[in-house]
């Protein structure tokens, strides 16, 4: 997050000037050149004077930015002087008072090159964030790279790896990355040196060459140490030698939970009788889940492509690039909905996993997702009534940067009743159409916003409405093959949200505050332990819940028929724990099963009786269960 301007001691001014450093004489904005930006920059940085220089910045970019409306904000951002100026300050920004002292004194011309050069600020602006936002220590490392291979300063050559690469490992090691074998700290300069030279001598694939810096921070970031990467080289299976096919080099592991002499792989050390984890020994004594996606990481990371591990409930998986600048899942079990980020790594906007491919989108289109970046810069700096139009260009120069999309939102609920309903339904709109295969960006984005969408005390029919259109848009997501685990879980998401305000609003939740919970559980198919709903508000739900999946049956098979089964799957699962409501509840899901009789989708309907039949074994209510199996029995 980009600092106050108050932060660089700056007082608002309604002119700056950039003809000289070392004293300011106001000239209009305009008058400022993107050559005057470049030279102005590398002079203060060689003369020490970058705190004058980040002064006179900001109070230029107040001159321009603020009293002014979105549309002409936003044209200054977009020039070249303006798009320069806001890549200056963005960086100096983040990298504080402190570390601009320390980093003019210690590195003046790389600091000169990097704030003079915009290709290399958009790159090392737009390639992800860093961990704990330690800007201050991803620009030292980057100036470290720049002071010993001046090639990446370069940016005549006609190879521009170099700068991707060490732009990469600088945004990696702004904070120490440890080795896996025994948590020493992995050199930056010797692995940045070691894939030049991997790279040179042809013993990556050659797709290595092609990944923007973004991606090559999945490359870089490798736990493993370099001797460990050479040796994954030596030692892959020589059918698993292939771009699609070394993520698989994670099951040359044996699944072993407990070692030769019986210690278990919970042990840690121990484990591997105290020696270091390289990749010989994981090889040889094996592992579980951890292990397993570690060894698949670094397999990949050995021959460049770009893979990181992934927690997941009560595992762990990895991504990886299994074709070029295309994500996939390996040794999974639970998929993209509730993969995570793990920690030590650094991933896009949150946590959850979805937003690698998400980011792989926005990064396709590296100018324009530079350019939304300058504007989201631009809108931190201007009027909060200007903000959402700023934004609103931000995300249609590249409508898949979520962030842009998120502090949209937060600007138009700023707007309140100078946002009307119809400019809310046309972002939602194009957010529809932006996140076609990202169903839990819309769904989170949506969430967000619904305050707006709703009215202040909406009604049921306006709650089951809006979960309703939510699933509509989500079934054109699945024709368009989103991914159905992502399909669910965005259901899912609106649903209860939907379902707890019901709950909320309804009378009778003031005399029973358990309700909401109640009602989550009900969509969810968890049990709700002592929390109760009343009939009338648990049918509602229920209603809502099966008319919203309905939506996603569309095909006899696929992305949509999973998510459309997993949901109902959900809620057999939640009516089965709540004794008071099981009976009228199931009885709605009975209807659809006999829906599906009719039209000859035997398959279907007695899959989701078995569904019940499971359900009643796991509440243990003998009653219930052979209810459920004489239910199941009849559908043959």
């Amino acid at each position: 997050m980009l600092l106050p301007l108050a932060v660089l001691t700056v007082t608002l001014s309604l002119c700056a000037s950039f003809t000289s450093i070392a004293s300011a004489h106001a000239v209009p904005p305009g008058n400022v050149t993107a050559k005057s930006l470049a030279l102005d920059a590398a002079t203060a940085a060689r003369a020490g004077n970058l705190e004058q220089y980040v002064t006179t910045l900001a109070e230029t970019l107040d001159d321009a930015i603020k009293g002014k409306t979105g549309k002409v904000a936003s044209k200054f951002a977009t020039s070249d002087s303006g798009t320069l100026a806001l890549l200056q300050w963005r960086l100096l920004a983040r990298i504080g008072a402190t570390d601009r002292a320390a980093l003019g004194t210690q590195h003046p011309n790389e600091m000169a090159w990097l704030l003079s050069s915009r290709e290399a600020l958009e790159m090392f602006l737009s390639s992800g964030d860093v961990q704990d936002n330690r800007w201050g220590e991803a620009t030292r490392v980057l100036c470290t790279l720049a002071a010993k291979d001046a090639s990446i300063m370069d940016e005549r050559s006609s190879d521009d790896l170099p700068i991707r690469l060490a732009i990469a490992t600088a945004l990696v090691f702004s904070t120490p990355v440890k080795c896996m074998a025994d948590g020493s700290d992995i050199d930056p300069v010797k692995r940045y040196q070691s894939y030049l030279a991997w790279d040179r001598e042809g013993l990556l694939f050659s797709s290595f060459h092609e990944l923007n810096a973004w991606e090559l921070r999945y490359v870089v970031g490798s736990w493993s140490t370099d001797e460990d990467l050479v040796w994954a080289r030596a030692n892959i299976k020589p059918e698993l030698k292939l771009r699609e096919k070394v993520g698989d080099g994670a099951h040359m592991l044996a699944y072993n939970g407990a070692n030769k002499s019986g210690v278990s792989v919970q042990a840690g050390a121990k484990f591997y009788d105290n020696k270091p984890m390289t990749m010989a020994i994981m090889l040889e004594y094996g592992g579980v889940c951890g292990a397993i996606s570690r060894f698949g990481t670094s397999m990949s990371q050995a021959f460049g492509v770009p893979a990181m591990p992934v927690g997941q409930p009560g595992h762990c998986a990895f991504v990886w690039q299994k074709s070029p600048h295309s994500w996939s899942i390996n040794n999974d079990i639970s998929g993209w909905s509730d993969s995570g980020c793990h920690s030590g790594i650094t991933i896009p906007w949150g946590q959850s996993a979805w937003f690698v491919p998400l980011m792989q989108l926005a990064q396709s289109d590296p100018a324009h997702f530079a350019e939304s970046e300058v504007l989201r810069s631009c809108a931190l700096i201007a009027d909060s009534d200007a903000r959402a139009a700023i934004l609103a260009q931000a995300c249609d120069e590249c409508p898949q940067n979520f962030a842009a999309w998120q502090e949209r939102v937060v600007a138009m609920k700023a707007d309140g009743v100078r946002t009307s309903m119809t400019e809310w339904k046309s972002a939602f709109k194009s957010a529809a159409d932006a996140f076609v295969n990202h169903p839990r960006a819309f769904s989170s984005l949506l969430i967000s916003a619904q305050s707006e969408m709703l009215a202040d005390k909406p009604t049921p029919k306006a709650r089951i409405d809006f979960a309703i259109d939510a699933a509509r848009v989500f079934a054109v997501m699945a024709r368009n093959g989103a991914d159905a685990t992502l399909l669910t879980a965005a259901l899912r998401e609106v649903l209860v949200e939907q379902a707890m305000g019901l709950a909320t609003n309804s009378q009778a939740s003031a005399k029973n505050p358990s309700a909401p919970k109640a009602a989550r559980a009900l969509v969810v198919g968890d049990d709700a332990k002592d929390a109760t709903l009343n009939d009338t508000i648990a049918m509602k739900v229920i209603d809502m819940t099966i008319r919203a999946a309905s939506e996603f049956d569309i095909a006899p098979t696929g992305n949509a028929h999973d998510a459309w089964a997993s949901s109902l799957s959900s809620l057999i699962r939640g009516i089965s724990w709540q004794a008071p409501i099981r009976e009228d509840g199931l009885q709605r899901v009975q209807q659809v099963l006999a829906a599906l009789m009719v039209n000859k989708r035997e398959g279907d309907a007695r899959w989701f009786a078995d569904r019940i039949v499971e359900s009643a074994k796991a509440t243990k209510d003998a009653a219930f269960e052979a209810k459920a199996v004489e239910f199941r029995a009849s559908l043959g």
